[in-house]
């Protein structure tokens, strides 16, 4: 179906009145009339995010499959002459500072199970059958990791009212990063990228990893890559050696053209540190596994995905021409003028969390009145997320054979 834009003039015009040479609106079609003007406005100006220790920029959006825009994550209602709302976490092991995002949206984190019975929002990372939420509460669900590696089967369908984890298809999530699009007045021009480093890149990709047979089955996919393209493995799954967070780290923005960002689990908008950190914070190429999977969360035109390759000598063939041809290579740092990527680490809890995870539960709690919230059945939801073990990784290798 074609899209069919409607002016508001067009919508409303039947309503306004000519006085001389202009027209007057009635003050319902005013106020929407210039409530959509601010909107423009302020998406053009920007909200300004000041992180500790860097410098501050200005947002125009972030980018989610949520229906919820920055400025409504960004508007609560709380009133700090009433007691605040109380977030118990049962046994997920949070405490107030990972309010510190919000500390003016007066709520409060505890694990003290004492308070259970005044407690607004209960957060559970494994279930608790023995519990009974009353009708002002809403129990939560966390994890941070996939549902091949965290089950969370629960005693009835609708035992949580939401969760709170990495997927954006929930009332509220708590992603490893995301990516905003900058305000103009924060768009970056000149140099982006050091083209000297860019230049003076001599190898191929580089993989860190810990867990060796997983559900993916990424490795096999590597190993057979490895046929047709060097990869230099770090970690337990390989013979080199890097300290994660070490100064060794370094050789991915001066050595390396590409970086191997593949999951354990090929599940939905499951992505962790692997691409938020290692990928798109170092001066480097990230290659995910499904392009499906991260397009809609992450920069226009800055990764490469496995599966748009029908082999994986076909990927490597379009590796090796990026590494011949610089300038198109330096193509994939081109979305640094518009769009920043923030990697939340979880032990720094500061604005750039107010959009996400504990200060979104915050926010909930004070609308009026409070929306009614429930997840049908929460073990389909949970579970049905994932692709089948090797399922993706069998796929794309097809008849291709590993020596």
């Amino acid at each position: 179906m074609a899209r069919v834009e409607v002016s508001f003039e067009l919508l409303f015009g039947c309503y306004s009145v000519a006085v001389g040479s202009e027209r007057v609106w009635p003050l319902w079609v005013h106020r929407s009339l210039v409530k959509e003007k601010e909107d423009e406005e302020n998406s053009a100006l920007g909200v300004e995010f000041a992180p500790m220790g860097a410098p501050p920029f200005f947002v125009e959006e972030v980018m989610t499959s949520s229906p919820i825009k920055l400025m409504e994550r960004l508007k609560c209602r709380a009133r700090i002459n009433e007691p605040p709302k109380l977030i118990l976490s049962w046994n997920a092991g949070h405490s107030q500072a990972n309010l510190g995002g919000c500390p003016d949206w007066n709520c409060r984190l505890t694990h003290d199970k004492t308070k259970l019975a005044r407690a607004d929002a209960i957060l559970f990372a494994h279930v608790d059958t023995t519990l009974n939420r009353t009708v002002n509460q809403y129990f939560v669900h966390f994890s941070q990791e996939s549902p091949v590696n965290s089950k969370a089967p629960v005693p009835y369908a609708d035992f949580f009212n939401m969760s709170l984890g990495y997927r954006h298809d929930t009332t509220f999530s708590s992603p490893y990063g995301y990516t905003v699009k900058l305000a103009r007045r924060s768009h970056r021009t000149g140099e982006i990228v050091d083209k000297k480093r860019l230049e003076g890149k001599i190898k191929g990709a580089a993989w860190f990893v810990s867990h060796c047979d997983t559900n993916s089955k990424r490795e096999s996919y590597v190993k057979q890559l490895q046929e047709h393209f060097h990869v230099d493995v770090y970690g337990s799954c390989g013979k080199l050696k890097c300290q994660r967070g070490g100064a060794c780290e370094n050789m991915l923005d001066e050595q390396y053209h590409f970086y191997i960002a593949f999951e354990n689990s090929v599940c939905k908008d499951y992505i962790t540190e692997k691409l938020w950190n290692q990928g798109y914070r170092r001066d480097i190429v990230p290659i995910v596994m499904k392009r499906a999977i991260v397009e809609q969360l992450v920069p226009p035109k800055s990764f490469i995905a496995a599966d748009d390759f029908n082999t994986t000598k076909e990927l490597a063939t379009y590796l090796h021409y990026l590494m011949r041809n610089k300038s198109a290579y330096a193509e994939f740092f081109e979305w640094r003028r518009e769009y920043k990527v923030v990697f939340l680490d979880g032990a720094h809890h500061d604005t750039l969390e107010r959009p996400w995870g504990f200060c979104q539960i915050c926010r909930l709690l004070w609308e009026e009145p409070r929306p009614v919230l429930s997840i049908s059945d929460f073990n389909k939801w949970w579970d049905s997320s994932c692709e089948k073990d090797g399922e993706l990784t069998n796929r794309l290798l097809g008849d291709e054979m590993v020596s």
